[in-house]
Order: C-alpha cells, then sequence, then structure tokens
C-alpha cells in the first residue's frame, strides 16, 4: 500500500470530524481521508493506493479472475481498517469503467459489502465526469468562457464543456489509458497504433466539441499530475500545474524515446504510472488539438475530492448544482435542435406555475420540478429529426443524452414525460411506460399533464397568456388566465386537454379568461 501524509498526524481531527472517499478505477484503488474546515469544505489529510489493477481483465477477458478478486476485497480489508483506525464514520465508495465492464463486476461489489461492510457504488460515467466537475468547480473559475473538461482514467475518459462555468456536454471515451495498453500491447510500433486506434473517436470528438474553441483545457487524474512533474523535471517548465501545446508535444517525444525501464529508472515512476503515462500524453495532445487549446492546466482536483464535497454539501447546496448543470444542457440542447428558446421558456414559467399551485394534488417533490421545468424546455427538440411524431423523436434524444445530475431512474422519466406531451395517452400496451412502478407511472401522468396543458395555454406561441391562478375544488380545476388579446385559442386548446387532465387527476376542467387588454 501506497501512504501519502498530507499533514501530521497529531494534526488529525477528533473521532467523527472526518470523511472518508474510495474510488475503485481501472488502474488502481484508492481511499482518501479529509477534514472539514470552518466553511464545511472538505481538506484531504491522507490519501492511501493499493495497486490493484481491475482493468487488466476488464479490458481483456471481461471477467475479473479469482486472484484479482482476491486482490481487490483485500485491498478493501486494509480500507476497513484505516476507516476504523481513524474512526471515519461518514464516507463513500465509488467504482467507475473497469467495474463496469466486467461481467462478475456486481459478484465483486456483493463480496467487498459481506466481508468488510463497505457498499461499493457503481457509478455512470455522466455521474463520474459531474463529480469532476463539481471538485474543479471549486478549484479553479470557469465562469466567462468555454471550457473543454479531461478526467483520464484506466479504462474510459471524460470530456466535458463547460459554457460560463456550467456543463453542456459530457461523454465517456473508452480510451483510457489500461484498456489502451491490453488492447495495443506495449511492443512493436505502439504510436502508430494508437493513431490509427484513435481515428474511430476522433469524429465523436470533433462531434461533440463542434466549431467553438478553447485556448484552455482542465485535465484531472494521476497521469494529468504525473505528466505536469514530468515537463518540469524533463523540459523545466514554469509550472507543474501547467503545461503548452508544444511543451506536451515534447515531451511525447522525450517519453516515447525511453524504455519502460528507463522510465522506472530514470524518472522514478511506478510500474504502473511508466506503462501508461506515454498513452495518456498522447491521448491529452489528441484533444488539445481538436479543441484548439493552447494550454493545459491540472489542478488539485480529482473524483475523490468530487465524491467528499458532493458527500459533505448539503442537500441543497448539490441540487442548486444540479439544476444548474441541467438547465445549462437544456439551453445547449435547444441550441443544437433550433428550437424557438423564447416559446420554451415561457411553456416551462407556465407549467411550473400550475406545479405549484396544484400541488395538493400531485404532492410531488422538488426534483420532479425540475423534470418538468427540463421537458417544458426541450419537448420540441424532435422537431429536428421529423415534425411528424417530434413528441416521440423527443423522447429518444432525451434517452441517449448524457444528463448529469439527473439518476437513470429520472432520465427515464423526463423521456417519458416529453413522450406524452401530445397524441397518446399513457397505455400499458407501451412498452416503456409499462416498465415503471406505479409510482412512476402516476409521475408520468401528472407531469405529462401539466406540460400538455402548457404547451396548450400558448397555443399561438406569442406569449399571450401572462399568468395563471388555480382554484381547486372537490370536484373542478378552475384556470384563471390573464394576458393579452381574447385568449379564445389558448381556452380552446386548453379545453381540449380536458379528458387527459380527468384522467390524471380525477377532476374536470374549467377555464376562466380574465383579460388585461
Amino acid at each position: 500500500m501506497e501512504i501519502t501524509h498530507l499533514v501530521a498526524d497529531d494534526e488529525l481531527q477528533e473521532p467523527g470530524a472526518l470523511v472518508g472517499a474510495i474510488d475503485v478505477g481501472s488502474n488502481a484503488m484508492r481511499l482518501g481521508i479529509a477534514a472539514q474546515d470552518d466553511q464545511g469544505v472538505p481538506r484531504l489529510i491522507q490519501r492511501y493506493r493499493e495497486p490493484v489493477r481491475l482493468g487488466h481483465d476488464a479490458f481483456t477477458t471481461g471477467i475479473l479472475s479469482p486472484q484479482t478478486m482476491d486482490e481487490a476485497v483485500e485491498a478493501f480489508r486494509q480500507f476497513r481498517r484505516i476507516l476504523d483506525q481513524h474512526h471515519v464514520e461518514k464516507y463513500r465508495a465509488t467504482a467507475t469503467s473497469a467495474m463496469r465492464d466486467a461481467a462478475n463486476g456486481c459478484e465483486l461489489i456483493a463480496r467487498i459489502a459481506e466481508e468488510t461492510g463497505i457498499e461499493l457504488n457503481l457509478i455512470s460515467g455522466e455521474e463520474e465526469a459531474r463529480l469532476v466537475h463539481y471538485s474543479i468547480s471549486r478549484r479553479v473559475d470557469l465562469s466567462n468562457q468555454f471550457t473543454l473538461l479531461i478526467d483520464m482514467g484506466g479504462g474510459s475518459v471524460e470530456v466535458t464543456l463547460c459554457d460560463d462555468g456550467e456543463i453542456i456536454s459530457a461523454q465517456s471515451f473508452k480510451i483510457g489509458t489500461v484498456r489502451l495498453l491490453e488492447m495495443l500491447g506495449q511492443e512493436g510500433d505502439f504510436n502508430t497504433l494508437l493513431s490509427e486506434y484513435l481515428d474511430g473517436t476522433r469524429k465523436k470528438l470533433r462531434e461533440q466539441i463542434g466549431r467553438r474553441k478553447t485556448k484552455q483545457c482542465v485535465a484531472t487524474g494521476g497521469n494529468a499530475a504525473a505528466i505536469g512533474e514530468l515537463a518540469c523535471q524533463l523540459l523545466g517548465t514554469a509550472s507543474p500545474d501547467q503545461i503548452s501545446l508544444a511543451e506536451l508535444g515534447d515531451l511525447i517525444r522525450t517519453l516515447a524515446e525511453l524504455s519502460f525501464e528507463e522510465r522506472i529508472r530514470d524518472l522514478g515512476l511506478r510500474p504502473d504510472r511508466a506503462d501508461v503515462i506515454l498513452p495518456a500524453a498522447m491521448v491529452f495532445h489528441e484533444i488539445m488539438v481538436l479543441a484548439g487549446a493552447e494550454t493545459m492546466i491540472m489542478p488539485d482536483a480529482s473524483l475523490l475530492d468530487g465524491v467528499m464535497l458532493d458527500m459533505v454539501d448539503n442537500e441543497q447546496r448539490t441540487f442548486n448544482s444540479q439544476r444548474r448543470n441541467l438547465l445549462a444542457w437544456a439551453r445547449s440542447l435547444k441550441k443544437k435542435y433550433h428550437v424557438d428558446r423564447k416559446y420554451g421558456k415561457h411553456v416551462a414559467k407556465l407549467a411550473l406555475e400550475l406545479f405549484d399551485q396544484m400541488h395538493g394534488l400531485h404532492g410531488l417533490g422538488h426534483r420532479n420540478r425540475l423534470l418538468l421545468e427540463l421537458a417544458a424546455k426541450v419537448h420540441e427538440i424532435g422537431m429536428y429529426v421529423r415534425v411528424g411524431g417530434h413528441h416521440r423523436h423527443a423522447a429518444y434524444l432525451i434517452s441517449v443524452a448524457p444528463l448529469l445530475g439527473l439518476s437513470a431512474e429520472e432520465k427515464t422519466l423526463l423521456a417519458q414525460v416529453v413522450r406524452y406531451q401530445r397524441k397518446a395517452a399513457p397505455n400499458e400496451t407501451h412498452e416503456l411506460f409499462a416498465a415503471l412502478n406505479a409510482e412512476d407511472q402516476q409521475t408520468v401522468w401528472h407531469l405529462s399533464a401539466l406540460l400538455r396543458l402548457a404547451i396548450a395555454l400558448n397555443k399561438e406561441r406569442r406569449n399571450r397568456v401572462e399568468n395563471v391562478e388555480v382554484e381547486i375544488d372537490s370536484q373542478d380545476i378552475t384556470l384563471h388566465l390573464e394576458g393579452h388579446g381574447d385568449l379564445l385559442l389558448e381556452r380552446w386548446a386548453a379545453l381540449k386537454t380536458s379528458a387527459y387532465i380527468e384522467q390524471a387527476f380525477g377532476l374536470r376542467l374549467h377555464i376562466d379568461l380574465n383579460l388585461t387588454n
């Protein structure tokens, strides 16, 4: 086990004051222990690393061998002892690419829980990107610029685009360093093989990045930090926290001239870093070129740090961060698919007014309110594919989009709400709707009914309904509309949803007009 002490033992705080996070990656397993400062922000005080390379099995055979599983369980026994030794009661363990790819990953998760009592959570590439962004955003000012975040692991590389600090796109690419080594090997002309392999990802990267260019990338992960240190050591760069594109190219040529053994002997690299450092540098260089970036910075940010921040922050702060990112995603999606943004914004305003005033009927919480807001803003994206059946096309586009901050279940709900914005009502013969549990089916009914009604109230797309007041009694829902013009078309369109509203809420719909001029 490799142990890094960031403070002296006598500085460790009282029992219960520490938090822990475990990151099970493709190249190694890491445990971080942190103390919270006066503002409640975790400050890493000790770091432990176990060199268990799950990616060797996961990316070759697709199955973790008994020996690898035994090593992983033993690493977690060590982590358990360390957590108990420091009286760490609040901790979270996450697993990423290799565990996602291994066919028997769930078996290992069950063994770890049974033998150590530590519950290991398998997170998606999107959630990994969100947590890394969370860490970076607390340490780097990302405002007023377009920024590319690159988090490189052993199994995958998460590429996240940020505009004014908020995530607008994220995608996971299977070009992690350990995966590349296992697929391409270390013998022969590795550089040529790697370049040819990257051809398959260049198109997807170009599509994600688009025409926008960024002067600066932000890189995280152990290889990013190692590249910064090596650039200082070999090239005499000004700081280990930043490297230019030209300097990175020089470093790649220097590393390529050294054998695996020379990187260990002459550069002081660990064996499990010496073999992955060159492909890591080449992938960083490739992404920088595609993004038009001149420099890459390597802040003290990581998945471990993001997990800790997410764990200690209060629920409201975490939710606000997720909401900002999701709304930024919605704006980006509307721009990509040429949606009328003002129209979508007004539909969202009306939908949320209905949601808030009808809370006594549906009883849904703030996360479902966010789903309705997102659905209202992006419900027309399917028209980019085809006007006919655009509700189904929109649902599909949402189902395949990376949505940072939403669980898989929430993403499914969002797609279904958009699916039922028009035409047919939810039906047990519809496969995706039928797969939902009874509570989620009811949520889809309620949110899609509110979305349909909000769309109807903006029928002419002229934003004429300014306010809606809802009156509810034992039999009826009465909407009092305030706005400009006669609102007769809006009233007619809203009443056409009455059968759907009655099926969703069990009450009849009435419309009362209150015109301002």
